[in-house]
């Protein structure tokens, strides 16, 4: 009886390879993401860089008031400005009332239609240079830019 007592531990073979499988799929998986996410970005920075260079009233210009100003709460990092005014040398823009900590609460404050109320964006505008405008892009200042369509962004009234 002793013979049925003893069991032999058989290897998987199967399995390994199933989860090495599994292993390169997600790592595929993982890398289209990650460069959809890439190409995603690079496209913006392309279109942001063409709205710069053509400013035209109800531009939206995210901020990250860190580089501005260094002076400001933790929690004051990024607020939205738009476009007013263009003339040929100068834009005018007003300032957003609201700071937000991080940059997709900007984005999601234009899509739960924060923009949409009259108050949102300050009376009183500021006048830049379209060179100054320029500069801010390269230092960082201003890192993104929408133009609504059909007064509309990211299927939301802007006004």
């Amino acid at each position: 009886m002793p013979h049925t007592l003893r069991s032999t531990h058989l290897k998987p073979k199967l399995s390994i390879t199933l989860n090495k499988l599994v292993s390169l799929a997600c790592f595929l998986l993982l890398a289209y993401f990650g460069f959809e996410k890439y190409t995603f970005h690079q496209t913006e920075q392309a279109e942001t860089s063409v709205l710069i260079s053509t400013p035209k009233v109800n531009d939206i210009y995210f901020l990250d008031m860190r580089v501005l100003n260094n002076k400001l709460a933790p929690k004051h990092k990024y607020r939205l400005a738009k476009v007013v005014s263009v003339t040929d040398s100068t834009v005018a823009i007003v300032y957003g009332r609201v700071f937000y900590q991080w940059k997709n609460a900007v984005v999601n404050s234009i899509k739960y239609d924060d923009l949409n109320n009259n108050d949102y964006f300050k009376l009183i505008p500021e006048y830049i240079s379209s060179s100054k405008i320029k500069e801010m892009i390269v230092n960082g200042e201003i890192y993104l830019v929408k133009r609504p369509i059909r007064n509309k962004l990211y299927g939301h009234f802007v006004n």
